[in-house]
């Protein structure tokens, strides 16, 4: 069982663990390292609307999200587990719409199939790869 809680100053340390790891980086359209200092920059600027994912009152991985638009990163230490997917099935059970950008030899392409994401056919090419934007439809 997972929950979702809001992304709170506090939570900066351990999202850039996740997020700065190599095998994290390489499936993110923007994959340079940020310092904390960077990072705390962007929090207290922008405020997202991002969520700690947590099993057992401990932190697993987070959630993006920017309107419709959402991705998930679970720490290398807890994958394979099924917290992914658990979390999108939590967090997109009330959305009618959803989008998501994923690199066409990502093995999450699988999961967000599964989930019934359709390829919406818009690519874009980051660092020679092909990207592409899938969306849910309810």
């Amino acid at each position: 069982m997972i929950t979702l809680k809001p992304l709170t100053e506090t939570d900066l340390p351990f999202l850039l663990e996740v997020r700065n790891d190599d095998s994290t980086r390489s499936m993110l359209e923007n994959n340079k390292v940020f310092t904390i200092e960077q990072c705390l920059v962007w929090f207290n600027k922008s405020h997202p609307k991002w969520y700690i994912i947590e099993t057992n009152n401990q932190p697993v991985g987070n959630i993006r999200t920017n309107g419709d638009e959402v991705g998930c990163d679970i720490h290398p230490n807890h994958r394979r587990k099924g917290y992914a997917r658990m979390t999108y099935e939590l967090y997109l059970k009330d959305k009618e719409y959803a989008t998501l950008w994923v690199f066409e030899d990502n093995f999450a392409k699988k999961l967000y199939t599964k989930l019934n994401f359709k390829d919406t056919k818009e690519v874009k090419f980051i660092r020679g790869k092909k990207y592409i934007k899938m969306s849910l439809t309810k």
